[in-house]
């Protein structure tokens, strides 16, 4: 029997079923596009998601934080930074 869960906002929620292949596709993608594009929030903030997703939270935090050095006041770069701050331990350090 088949479920299906609301998405609550958590990368790792939404994470579906793909294979190494695809994940691979979708890094090089976004790192592409912030090659040539690096203050581009869109293709930065799906980056910091899937690095979540596959559970590199430092990686995601740099992400996020660069981000938040763009716009400050970006609520989703700011429950990301949250996030990673949880997973890697480091609640209190500042983001510079």
């Amino acid at each position: 029997m088949a479920t299906t869960s609301e998405n609550s906002g958590d990368p790792e929620s939404s994470m579906g079923y793909q294979s190494n292949e695809e994940w691979i596709t979708r890094i090089t993608r976004l790192q592409d596009t912030l090659a040539v594009c690096p203050t581009d929030i869109l293709a930065r903030g799906e980056l910091a998601t899937l690095l979540e997703q596959l559970e590199q939270p430092e990686e995601a935090l740099f992400h996020w934080n660069a981000i938040l050095a763009c716009n400050p006041n970006n609520l989703k770069a700011r429950e990301g930074v949250a996030r990673c701050r949880r997973r890697t331990g480091r609640f209190l350090q500042s983001n510079r």
